[in-house]
């Protein structure tokens, strides 16, 4: 039997061949932890009816729209501001008038909301509530679509 010479080499870190697979990833931890951590119940949500109903009434809560300008743009629930999630770090300032009050957060299908239900809580809001079915559901219940663009933040 032959026996063949082998060589060892000692093993390097290979570099990602995308250097974006780190965010990607930290991106994908982040989304898997806060969705994970977000404690929201039904009894924490509110239905889109009764969204619609407080809207133009003296108990309307401040309804952000978590999607991207774009999205907003197309299409949204009346007297929403856009906020995207992934900017919502950098307005918390802003939007501390609102510490104390109702806040409602919506985006197309609850994923990105529940990331900015979560940013928010931990910022030390105390009435953030996910919109039953997100503006998906809202459609559905045949409500009304805004394409009229408010100031982007509040």
């Amino acid at each position: 039997m032959k026996s063949f010479p082998v060589s060892f080499q000692p093993l390097r870190p290979r570099r990602p061949r995308w250097p974006g697979a780190a965010v990607f990833s930290g991106l994908a931890l982040l989304l898997m932890l806060a969705v994970n951590q977000v404690s929201g119940t039904a009894a924490d949500s509110i239905s889109a009816a009764a969204l619609h109903r407080r809207l133009n009434t003296e108990a309307a809560p401040l309804v952000l729209d978590v999607r991207s300008p774009a999205e907003y743009a197309a299409g949204h629930i009346p007297g929403a501001r856009n906020l995207p999630y992934q900017d919502m770090p950098d307005h918390l300032m802003a939007l501390s008038a609102f510490r104390e009050g109702e806040v409602v957060v919506y985006c197309e299908v609850g994923v990105r909301a529940r990331i900015a239900q979560n940013l928010l809580e931990q910022a030390g809001f105390a009435q953030v509530r996910p919109l039953v079915g997100d503006l998906r559901g809202w459609r559905e219940a045949e409500l009304p679509i805004s394409t009229q663009n408010l100031e982007n933040t509040p």
